[in-house]
């Protein structure tokens, strides 16, 4: 049973993900025109701040917890690759961390840029971080490209479309197919873990507790550097935790014995879904306790105002 699950997990993968993908683009083409804010690249401060978080800080993050902490070199390797693999997830989840029309096409807008970066910067930084451990690693930008665009933003970018000249079938279809990839999708999680259990138990109590860390230091890093507004805080905090797992198996395959880290790869993923969660009920407690108190988060003046 357990090696048909394996068998069957990346064709289900490879069919999920770029229909999860079309799905978040006809969701979020139905969102609206954001009450009219700038989109995110027409901010560059803004940008910058985000792109700070999730390009640069978080990897020096888990550089740093995987150099001082006493680690297998699976479990070193596998949160070195999942922290590398960059490209958030969709924006329709992010959305129901942020609450607003506005924050949503935020959230849409920076997973198209960093998608969009990750092209050049996951090769790069995969070298760059393997030359540090005096490792010969190297992954291709086809490899790379392969992913980003055949999986997440042809799909996306194809969904966005659908929804423009058919909105009827977007409006009708989008919450549908929401629903059915959701279930879906838990259910391949599902069997993932029932068939890797043995190896998520083999990544130890101190990897766990590692790979926690690690994505809640991540969830820090982008609710810090998210702005004032608690809005763009969940989404920038959200981007920063989550990472493209299927672009981390692709780097896994670039390594010798790449097949050991994808257990750790699945615990973070795991683990930063449990803790986004958490913080996303935490963050909406917090705006509803606000709203009844009838406190106003301070918002930046508009610049030149």
């Amino acid at each position: 049973m357990r090696s048909i699950i394996k068998e069957a997990f990346p064709v289900l993968l490879a069919v999920l993900i770029p229909l999860a993908s079309f799905t978040t683009g006809l969701q979020a083409a139905r969102q609206g025109p954001g009450g009219g804010a700038a989109r995110l690249w027409r901010k560059p401060d803004h940008l910058s701040r985000d792109l700070l978080a999730i390009l640069i800080l978080v990897p020096l993050w888990v550089l740093l917890l995987v150099s001082i902490v006493p680690l297998a070199p699976a479990v070193r390797a596998g949160l070195l690759v999942i922290a590398l693999a960059v490209g958030i997830g969709p924006a329709a989840s992010m959305k129901r961390m942020s609450g607003t029309t506005a924050e949503a096409r935020e959230a849409l807008d920076l997973n198209v840029v960093v998608l969009f970066i990750s092209l050049s910067f996951v090769p790069i930084a995969f070298a760059a971080v393997a030359s540090l451990f005096h490792r010969e690693f190297h992954v291709g930008v086809g490899a790379v490209a392969k992913v980003v665009l055949g999986r997440a933003l042809i799909p996306l970018l194809l969904g966005l479309g659908a929804a423009r000249l058919v909105p009827r079938f977007a409006e009708k279809a989008g919450p549908l197919l929401a629903k059915i990839v959701t279930v879906v999708l838990l259910l391949v999680v599902v069997l993932a873990i029932v068939a890797t259990a043995k190896h998520l138990a083999a990544v130890g109590a101190v990897g766990w507790i590692v790979a926690g860390v690690a994505a809640l230091g991540a969830v820090i890093i982008g609710h810090l550097l998210g702005g004032p507004e608690p809005g763009t805080r969940g989404v920038v905090a959200a981007a920063s935790a989550m990472r493209f797992p299927a672009l981390a198996l692709v780097l896994a395959a670039a390594m010798p014995r790449g097949q050991q880290v994808i257990p750790v790869i699945l615990v973070y993923a795991l683990l930063s879904f449990a803790i986004l969660t958490v913080y996303g009920a935490v963050m909406a407690r917090r705006r509803h306790r606000q709203q009844g108190e009838g406190i106003t988060p301070l918002r930046p003046a508009p610049r030149g105002a």
